[in-house]
């Protein structure tokens, strides 16, 4: 597997996370704290994804 496979396999992962957490805003009863919780973890997965994008682009 070359670098590019390991990008798309990573970048697959991060967005499937991050489509489970979007999933499960649709659960919360508007606790602050949860949604907070939720929104850093998504907000961590995108990071994660553009870390990811420019690194393979070095």
């Amino acid at each position: 597997m070359d670098n590019f496979d390991d990008l798309v396999y990573s970048i697959r992962y991060e967005l499937d996370a991050m489509q489970e957490n979007l999933n499960n805003t649709d659960d919360l009863d508007g606790s602050e704290a949860k949604v907070n919780v939720l929104l850093k973890w998504i907000k961590n997965s995108a990071n994660t994804i553009e870390n990811k994008i420019e690194d393979w682009g070095v």
